[in-house]
């Protein structure tokens, strides 16, 4: 069975789809320093132009009437898979009489501010909730459960999450450094997105004509660790194994996760080290629009289709030399895929890695 995805929108501190991409491609960060309510130090974030304060029911409401404001139209019954992480956390800091907007009222959310009558569910799986979101829709497609299924990805900037990652100490103090020698962190970012996902019937009932086919999909945990992932790699070597047959689907470049940590970007490395004797290029949009925690998935491959439709992926903001291996990382300019093809992956705490592979294959 073709899954094919039909459109997408996003929300990044550099703005809508189109200028998200304008501004990764003109190697654009909308990093700034921000300093809330509490801490005795200012850190590197992407928060969007949003209502309300950081991490609150407020501005998560603003980030969720945006995006929905930019659906098309779709049947009543079409079911909604969200993908978050904390959703609002901080109403739990500021003691409001009722919380509103943690992770299990997302589903709510939605279906209260779509007035439809599709299922609705939410995943919550660390930083790789979007992906598993966007697996988890392609997985009831190809079962004919649905001939179309929305997926919806989002999180915030928040004290409670920046808070948490400043005692990993995991928090870059100068901007995100995807894959550099010099990187020292993670830079938080905040925003949203979706993605309809719809089989080849599917899509021509809704009169869109697709932009990408579902390829393959993966996803493994190596379970070394509740934070750190495997030094080996072994959890996503297991991935990319899956999505590409075990090598058998040609992959013309990379969306890695890519967050500037230490560990993480290490173990990326090492895995397409493994996978490929020259692998195809990389990139990571974490230095321009921060690490979008379960928006990630979602935001990242909805960037990946535009990568296939110019036939090239934006530079890696921050990135200056690369820390190990002889992978083609992008740098301060636009690299071309060595072919119509663009792997994405996320990876999580607790050892989760997923990632979905797109392709310009329709037919």
């Amino acid at each position: 069975m073709t899954i094919i995805a039909c459109d997408g929108q996003i929300i990044t501190a550099l703005g809508d789809r189109h200028q998200t991409w304008q501004g990764l491609c003109q190697g654009q960060t909308g990093l700034a320093a921000v300093q809330p309510h509490g801490f005795q130090s200012a850190w590197p974030v992407a928060a969007c132009d949003l209502e309300g304060e950081l991490g609150s029911p407020q501005r998560l409401a603003s980030l969720l009437d945006r995006l929905v404001a930019t659906l098309p139209s779709l049947p009543a019954q079409t079911p909604v898979i969200c993908a978050t992480t904390k959703a609002a956390p901080d109403e739990l800091l500021d003691g409001e009489a009722g919380l509103v907007a943690q992770p299990f009222h997302l589903a709510g959310l939605v279906r209260q501010r779509l007035a439809w009558a599709g299922q609705v569910d939410t995943v919550s799986a660390a930083c790789a909730s979007g992906t598993l979101a966007i697996i988890q829709a392609a997985m009831r497609l190809e079962a004919g459960e649905c001939r179309a299924v929305l997926v919806l990805g989002l999180d915030l900037v928040s004290r409670f999450v920046l808070a948490g990652f400043a005692s990993l100490q995991a928090l870059s103090t100068g901007g995100c450094r995807p894959f550099d020698a010099g990187r020292d962190g993670l830079s938080l970012g905040e925003g949203g997105g979706w993605l309809l996902l719809a089989t080849e019937d599917g899509a021509h009932d809704l009169g869109l004509p697709g932009q990408a086919r579902l390829a393959g999909w993966g996803t493994a945990c190596d379970a070394t660790h509740i934070t750190a992932p495997c030094r080996q790699a072994s959890g996503l070597i297991a991935t990319i194994g899956q999505i590409t047959r075990q090598g058998q689907l040609p992959v013309g470049a990379i969306n890695a996760h890519g967050t500037g940590t230490l560990y993480n970007d290490a173990m990326e490395l090492t895995a397409f080290g493994h996978q490929w004797s020259s692998p195809p290029p990389v990139h990571s949009v974490k230095g321009a629009i921060g690490h979008c925690l379960g928006g990630a998935g979602v935001i990242e491959t909805v960037i990946a289709l535009d990568s296939l439709a110019a036939g090239h992926i934006p530079p890696t903001h921050g990135f200056r030399s690369v820390a190990q291996g002889s992978v083609a990382i992008s740098g301060t300019a636009c690299l071309q895929l060595e072919g119509p093809s663009i792997l994405t992956i996320n990876s999580g705490f607790g050892g989760i890695n997923a990632g979905v592979l797109l392709d310009l294959n329709l037919a």
